[in-house]
């Protein structure tokens, strides 16, 4: 009796255990996500307005919104987006977006 006891207290230990950790590694859902960019800043996050036209390429997570093939959309703030080639679009410290390569 007291090893059944003993194994019902550690299997349920061990389901709370496992609990906890599968709570800990969901991460919270958010509307927005992560921008692709080479330039050195972070980017802010893509708004879920221009989340459209979505999908991988080389490996990076890019939205096109209408910018067309070979472009993804870039989001500096509410009044500064647009598009430049996958990649090569970045922010600068005006809050403007620039394309790379930047040649002045």
């Amino acid at each position: 009796m007291k090893t059944l006891m003993l194994g019902a207290a550690l299997f349920a230990a061990m389901a709370a255990t496992s609990e906890a950790s599968e709570h800990a590694v969901r991460r919270s859902y958010s509307s927005a996500i992560e921008q692709f960019s080479y330039g050195w800043g972070a980017m802010p996050p893509l708004p879920r307005r221009y989340q459209n036209h979505c999908g991988g390429r080389d490996g990076h997570y890019i939205c096109a919104d209408h910018c067309g093939a070979d472009y993804q959309i870039y989001y500096c703030s509410r009044t500064v987006t647009g598009c430049c080639h996958i990649g090569e679009g970045y922010c600068d410290y005006t809050g403007k977006l620039r394309c790379m390569p930047a040649l002045f």
